[in-house]
């Protein structure tokens, strides 16, 4: 999801409206849902809603006038029994509401009555595991809202709407579900009446518009599983158009309905740019997967919440900007495909729509990329502390916090692709898309670095430790220096921003620039204050930190203004021979401990020794391939540096 200003929610919510005239039923009230679990344990995503059951099905059916802020509903819930002797079961749901009846097998239940934010159902007989049965609940009333507005009446140019954005933790304010992130609902049927002049949106595909004099109902059908926050429906006067697009994924011949809901006085508008999002639904395709939901439609509709939401195969928007299309259409895949488990997670659907929809507009040059990155790493820079992980899944605007979640948390992904390179990065994400394990369902952020460190062998749990878990940055120095002729020492330095990570493990990317002249090498430290030495066939007026901005770093550059060659002492050594081929050795024209260490032209240190006086001065070399080193040589307070050749043999 994503406020105007940031953000961009994602809501699938099903509905149907039907007026119940079921009988009615006298339920007594609850002192509390259970009296271990309190309020800000569920809001810490422990809800007890769900246990012990499988929900496989949700039909819907609503009645909705946007004139009136009021629902009058049925919803009936599939399941499949998961333990024994099971006869209670607990749905999300506001005791705002009425509820009318509850039907079990034909029958009234033996007990239903309200607690907190839920709605307690007992049914008679005890079931056991493995059994299917459903229950219907029949209900009315004015829905309360919360988080960012569940249940909402507005309008737009004198006409009434009513639309539903449930996420976080909203879909009980209007409809009784289960409303966790451990189970999705296999399917869902949302069937809505509205006036006769009004359109319904929803998820899925719409299989039939009946018209009366009255009223139009709307049946949608959604054949995927899907999270209850994500079912969604807004009502009113909307203009519908539709296109096709043809998706790299899909056969020869084949196409996807592109479905929009609009207001009338903003059709021409959305004709002219929703059409957009057909190349970025096929970009996407290509690169991370196949759109999920490829065999019932994408589409939109206009709603007046400041930004937009990832319902599930319909996005509602605030207006159609190429940047709100992208994030929300990328949602599709994260988000809804494969959903956070835990709102602690909750950057693996609003960290990578963030950074979708950045390569989006690269990719299609509505918005400059380097100008995105300096904009974005200079807002999560502005404050010291906070991680991408959230602590506190009871706050909200801490859940979409836009420095944390969704900026910090597209950095991340984009330091990923430095730390792995493209190949390597895009065959995980498509791995973690395609895993079975995963689809359709819920992951963590350990089961998503799971597929990056499969597809490019490397450990990420220090990578994880430092700026998923950890708070802050780093402020990277570096120091450059002259040591002979084409010789320059480096010396990297880091400070951090808060105490949680005493030190960034990066790859630094710098650059080296002369007159006629520039190269970039690549530094791994694993401390601050590491040296390396490095050989450049010109001579050094400037040294660039990170130059393509793949760091989440500020950088401190020092390249000393007198870089004429440091004088050696005079020579006490000899190092025989040059060209060498399995071995180097000293010989020493004093009587000294001597240090040697071993440099790639690049920097890296390969090798380093302390001899005593006594000892034969010589290293092995066999293991070195041919080219060019660098030998550095530490006697008491006098140092050479030697640029050596190993030969072929």
């Amino acid at each position: 999801m994503k406020p105007l200003s940031n953000f961009i929610f994602y809501f699938v919510f099903g509905f149907f409206c039907f007026q119940s005239n079921a009988q009615l039923i006298d339920f007594h009230s609850h002192e509390k849902r259970e009296a271990q679990l309190s309020e800000s344990l569920r809001l810490q995503e422990a809800s007890i809603t769900g246990s012990g059951v499988d929900v496989l099905y949700y039909r819907c059916e609503w009645a909705i006038d946007p004139a009136q802020r009021f629902i009058s509903g049925k919803v009936r819930c599939d399941f499949r029994i998961l333990a024994d002797t099971q006869s209670l079961f607990w749905f999300d749901f506001s005791s705002a509401l009425t509820v009318d009846s509850v039907v079990f097998r034909g029958q009234k239940p033996a007990s239903g009555f309200f607690g907190p934010d839920l709605f307690w159902v007992k049914t008679n007989p005890v079931l056991n595991a493995g059994q299917i049965d459903s229950i219907r609940i029949f209900y009315h009333g004015v829905p309360n809202n919360s988080g960012f507005g569940s249940f909402n009446k507005e309008s737009h140019a004198g006409q009434p709407i009513i639309w539903t954005l449930s996420c976080p933790y909203g879909s009980r304010d209007w409809w009784p579900c289960v409303q966790n992130h451990r189970d999705k609902a296999d399917s869902i049927d949302l069937i809505i009446r509205v006036p006769a002049n009004c359109r319904a949106a929803g998820n899925g595909k719409l299989l039939a518009e009946i018209q009366t004099d009255s009223s139009r109902t709307f049946y949608w059908k959604h054949k995927h599983p899907i999270a209850a926050y994500l079912v969604a429906t807004a009502v009113t006067n909307y203009a519908a158009f539709s296109t096709k697009v043809h998706l790299p994924s899909q056969s020869a011949g084949d196409s996807m309905q592109v479905l929009n809901f609009v207001y009338p006085e903003a059709l021409t508008s959305a004709s002219f740019n929703l059409p957009k999002v057909m190349p970025i639904l096929q970009y996407y395709d290509s690169i991370v997967g196949p759109y999920p939901f490829r065999d019932e439609k994408y589409g939109h509709a206009q709603f007046g919440w400041g930004g937009g939401m990832e319902h599930q195969t319909m996005s509602f928007m605030t207006d159609f900007s190429f940047s709100l299309q992208a994030h929300e259409l990328a949602h599709q895949w994260f988000g809804n495909h494969i959903t956070c488990r835990s709102w602690r997670d909750v950057w693996l659907n609003e960290g990578w729509a963030t950074y979708m929809a950045a390569l989006a507009e690269r990719r299609f040059g509505t918005a400059n990329f380097q100008s995105w990155l300096n904009t974005t790493q200079a807002a999560v820079r502005a404050s010291a502390g906070g991680s991408v992980w959230v602590d506190d899944t009871s706050n909200i605007n801490r859940v979409f916090d836009s420095r944390l979640t969704y900026k910090k948390g597209a950095l991340l992904l984009h330091m990923l692709r430095w730390e792995f390179g493209d190949p390597a990065f895009w065959a995980g994400v498509r791995a973690y898309q395609a895993d079975s394990a995963l689809v359709y369902g819920y992951a963590t952020t350990s089961q998503f670095v799971q597929h990056l460190e499969t597809s490019s062998g490397k450990d990420l749990s220090e990578f994880i430790q430092d700026w998923f878990y950890g708070q802050g940055f780093p402020t990277c120095s570096l120091k450059l220096s002259k040591e002979g002729v084409g010789i320059y020492r480096l010396r990297t330095s880091q400070t951090t921003s808060h105490s949680s990570v005493p030190f960034f493990h990066l790859k630094i990317p710098v650059r080296f620039t002369g007159i006629g002249h520039d190269t970039t090498l690549i530094f791994r430290p694993d401390s601050s204050g590491q040296e390396y030495l490095i050989s450049l066939p010109f001579e050094v007026s400037a040294m660039t930190f990170d130059p393509q901005k793949w760091l989440l770093a500020k950088s401190v550059v020092q390249v000393l203004t007198n870089l004429t060659p440091i004088k050696n002492a005079k020579d006490f050594a000899e190092v025989l021979p040059n060209p060498f081929t399995d071995s180097i050795e000293v010989r020493m024209l004093t009587k000294e401990t001597l240090k040697i260490r071993l440099y790639s032209l690049t920097g890296e240190e390969l090798l380093q020794k302390v001899f005593a006086p006594s000892e034969p001065l010589r290293i092995l070399t066999h293991n070195l391939p041919s080219g060019s080193y660098l030998l550095h040589l530490e006697s008491g307070k006098e140092t050479m540096v030697r640029k050596v050749q190993k030969a072929l043999k």
